[in-house]
């Protein structure tokens, strides 16, 4: 957008590739572009999309993108913090070393006051040759890192040092336990919505986010319930729409949240859930609207 281009779109994701972007379908779209005398040159896809925590299959778009010798961003926004745990790293986070661009917000699950925002490119040139303006009262020798041509804003707030005293004060092993207890807190409720033939996952759980939703039931049932278990003021969740259907989304990620909060959670929605299910008409609705 501040290139000034407006002819962007987005590759749509599909429930049967658990709602990340599939490599046929963005190789079908770059080819439509080509046979429409258009140049495709700029692809992002996500670790961890919002709405679902889906993983886009990151190497196999970097090769699709490749074959057009588009800029691939990979955006890893709040799941990226999921890589300073090594066996999360290495089942979700491969094929970043193909890419041009990749970037995680350290204030979304790292224990990092907001804002800050961690980036990495595998070539700034192209970087700086876009956004570094340098007037002469700015010239220097060119040996020093200038972040100003790394960004469309000439100056920056001084972020680096908040995530450097994170890093100093916690240490990686204790990070690591930090992540790995939302991800494990996040399983638990998961099982509980498993077990519970009320309710169905609307995708897999993935890092510290749960989708749900009831089972068969109308999108007005689930918007009842949703708005009965904030109602409570104990819990707060919020919603989104997969493939048009209304779900539920229960995120672990309080700094003190422990499995005690989890399961208070739990009985909450059951709580609401009992509510809702009796108020609703005995023949049920379609779960797709």
């Amino acid at each position: 957008m501040v290139a000034g281009v407006t002819h962007y779109r987005t590759v749509k994701a599909r429930a049967d590739n658990d709602w990340a972007l599939a490599a046929s379908d963005l190789a079908a779209a770059m080819e439509a572009d080509v046979q429409a005398g258009l140049t495709p040159f700029f692809v992002m896809a996500t670790i961890g999309t919002t709405s679902s925590c889906a993983v886009d299959p990151v190497a196999d778009i970097a090769a699709v993108a490749g074959a057009h010798r588009a800029w691939v961003h990979v955006d890893g926004a709040y799941a990226g913090a999921a890589a300073v745990v090594p066996e999360v790293r290495a089942r979700w986070f491969g094929g970043l070393e193909a890419v041009d661009s990749y970037s995680f917000n350290p204030h979304k699950w790292l224990l990092t006051n907001f804002d800050c925002c961690a980036m990495w490119a595998a070539d700034a040139g192209p970087i700086k040759e876009a956004v570094s303006l340098t007037p002469v009262y700015l010239q220097n020798t060119g040996n020093a890192l200038d972040y100003k041509d790394w960004q469309v804003p000439l100056g920056r707030r001084f972020r680096s040092l908040k995530l450097f005293f994170v890093l100093r004060l916690y240490g990686a092993e204790k990070l690591r336990q930090y992540v790995s207890h939302h991800m494990a807190l996040a399983s638990h409720f998961a099982a509980h919505v498993a077990a519970d033939p009320r309710f169905e996952l609307a995708a897999p759980p993935r890092f510290g986010l749960v989708c749900f939703r009831l089972a068969g039931a109308p999108r007005a049932a689930n918007e009842a319930l949703l708005a009965a278990i904030n109602a409570s003021r104990e819990q707060f969740l919020v919603h989104t729409e997969l493939g048009g259907v209304y779900t539920l989304r229960l995120a672990v990620g309080s700094v003190w949240v422990q499995r005690e909060h989890v399961d208070a959670a739990w009985a909450a929605v059951c709580a609401a859930a009992d509510s809702v299910l009796a108020a609703q008409p005995a023949a049920g609705g379609n779960g797709k609207h």
